[in-house]
């Protein structure tokens, strides 16, 4: 299990602890620091706690602000000052917002976990990355009501929507590809879950472009092939066109594909996209090779 499971998981996922949902974890002290005392306060000119800044309009602030300061900052750093710069982030994205990639059925549990119905409106990402709106961000109970009460116009369409609702929509992204990830706001309270696309999303973003890993971190999981079922789609499989993180490959020789571990995120999208059942999911924990890549 990844350091967020150990540290807050108690024996399960971080993200499936049903004390991170709870109201004691919501008014703890985790929750109280202000951003205006850290780099990222005085970079994007952001202040309140994180779930006060995520609730209002200044998440555009951090979310765009966050994403523009790395696309101009990251590319003409040297090794050395971007390694330095990784090196500070963890703290700071651990009292702010970061996430991890879960499959499907995880990100069901989470709606099922979550207290009441849940909030959806436009990814920002979208609206700036790719200039196209698309209803894809789930915000849980943390953050819901109070960002329902803070709206402008750039955050419409939106709606409240009941559990059920919220799940269709998840199975619907699964089948076109979109990966699911949950975010924590601050670490590790589940508050956001993440239905989006690299180059689009910005944690994303920030983890392939500068290797930021606890923006976007690697899920719980490794994807695999069973060889016996998978018949190479006619040398056309949608499993490789699906898989985000290029780690499908297919061979013409053998008419089949294969998934390599160390390229895999375990979103588990790949799945959906199988004629034949060919791909299941294997805890990461159970493959030497990965168990601590994240």
């Amino acid at each position: 299990m990844c350091k967020y499971c150990v540290k807050w998981g108690e024996g399960t996922k971080w993200y499936l602890n049903p004390k991170n949902y709870s109201d004691e974890m919501l008014q703890s002290e985790l929750t109280k620091p202000k951003m205006e005392d850290t780099m990222a306060g005085d970079l994007l000119g952001i202040k309140g706690t994180i779930q006060e800044i995520m609730t209002s309009i200044q998440r555009f602030r951090y979310d765009i602000g966050f994403g523009e300061a790395l696309d101009m900052v990251f590319p003409d750093l040297s090794d050395e000052a971007a390694e330095s710069i990784r090196g500070a982030l963890p703290t700071l994205v651990d009292m702010a917002v970061g996430g991890q990639a879960v499959p499907l059925e995880d990100a069901l549990k989470i709606v099922d976990l979550n207290e009441g119905d849940i909030f959806v409106l436009p990814c920002v990402c979208r609206k700036y990355y790719g200039g196209r709106e698309k209803v894809s961000c789930m915000f849980l109970r943390p953050a819901g009501k109070g960002l329902s009460e803070s709206l402008g116009p750039w955050d419409k369409p939106n709606k409240w929507v009941s559990k059920e609702e919220a799940k269709e929509m998840l199975k619907e992204f699964d089948k076109e590809g979109i990966v699911h990830a949950v975010f924590w706001c601050p670490a590790p309270i589940p508050t956001i879950l993440c239905n989006c696309e690299y180059p689009i999303c910005i944690a994303l973003r920030a983890r392939l472009n500068y290797d930021i890993e606890d923006t976007f971190r690697k899920a719980e999981y490794v994807s695999e092939v069973n060889p016996n079922e998978c018949d190479g789609c006619n040398g056309a499989p949608q499993c490789q066109s699906n898989c985000t993180f290029g780690a499908i490959k297919y061979a013409p020789t053998s008419g089949k594909v294969s998934i390599n571990p160390f390229q895999c995120w375990g979103c588990g999208v790949c799945r959906a996209a199988c004629p034949k059942d060919a791909i299941s999911l294997r805890p990461r924990e159970e493959v030497p090779q990965v168990k601590d890549v994240w």
